[in-house]
Formats: C-alpha cells, sequence, structure tokens
C-alpha cells in the first residue's frame, strides 16, 4: 500500500476501488488489513456501485427535488412565526431532519434512504401532510426511497450476508 492511500479514509477507498470496477468481494479482501472495526463492512453496505448510481441518477435526482420541495415549504412555515419561540424551534426540526437527509441522498448512502422512507410513511401520520401536495408527494417519496434502497442496496446487502 502506497504512503498517499494510507493516509486516505476507508471511505474514500472503498469509493477510489469501487470507480475503479472492483466488486466488493474484491475489495472487501483487498482492505481487510486496514479494517479493525468493521468499518469496511459499513462502507461497503452504505456505497453503491458507481454503474448502479448512474442508472438510478434520474430516479435520486427526482426523489431529491420532492424532497427538497417539503422541505423549503416546512421551512417557510418555521420562519413565518417572525420571532423565537419554542414553537419556532420545534417547527425547525422537520427542515433540520430533512437537510440530513437531503445531504445523504445526493452522495447515494444508504442511510438517506431508509430515513427516508421510514420518516414519510410515518409523516402522513400528521394531519397537516394529508392535504395538497403533501398527499400527493409524500407517497411519491415513499416508492422512490424504497425503489432506490432496494436496486442500489439491498441486493448487494443479502450477496454480502451470503458471501
Amino acid at each position: 500500500m502506497s504512503a498517499k492511500s494510507r493516509f486516505k479514509t476507508i471511505e474514500e477507498q472503498v469509493e477510489e476501488l469501487l470507480q475503479k470496477g472492483l466488486n466488493k468481494d474484491q475489495i472487501k479482501e483487498k482492505l481487510k488489513d486496514l479494517d479493525s472495526d468493521g468499518e469496511l463492512e459499513f462502507y461497503l453496505k452504505n456505497i453503491p456501485y458507481p454503474a448502479d448510481k448512474n442508472r438510478y441518477l434520474f430516479l435520486n435526482i427526482s426523489l431529491f427535488i420532492t424532497l427538497l420541495y417539503i422541505t423549503l415549504k416546512k421551512l417557510y412555515f418555521a420562519l413565518s412565526f417572525g420571532q423565537l419561540s419554542i414553537v419556532m424551534l420545534l417547527a425547525l426540526v422537520v427542515p433540520t431532519v430533512n437537510i440530513y437527509i437531503l445531504r445523504e441522498i445526493m452522495r447515494f448512502r444508504r442511510i438517506g434512504y431508509l430515513f427516508c422512507l421510514v420518516l414519510s410513511a410515518l409523516s402522513l401520520i400528521n394531519a397537516e401532510n394529508r392535504a395538497f401536495p403533501e398527499i400527493v408527494l409524500i407517497p411519491i417519496m415513499i416508492f422512490l426511497s424504497g425503489f432506490l434502497f432496494f436496486k442500489l442496496f439491498y441486493q448487494y446487502e443479502r450477496h454480502l450476508k451470503e458471501a
């Protein structure tokens, strides 16, 4: 291993090796010496293959735009109180979580799709999310995040468990 690659994080090395065309089993074998606490397994499960990123880029952007619209709408609502209060701070929780999910979705990370799937389904409990346009957008987000999670991660996660 070169001196330059010793200073890279495991995440960067996994991404670089995926870009070079190695599969996850080959990466696991190549980097097994660097993995002391299961970090390698974590990144192998959480980073998709570059070909899959390109294949599902349009759907990922669609999910991102849908979630961004809902986030901006919730942020506008939270800031419309005009003064700093407990209600305003509570209203800022949803946009803050959504911004984190947006970040993870744009990085094609597994946790972003899982959070989006679960939190979108749970958001339908709240009455304000059962009005137009949320009643249309939230099922779209549930479908897209579930579909992308399955296509980008779940099938490879099962393969890694079998190996």
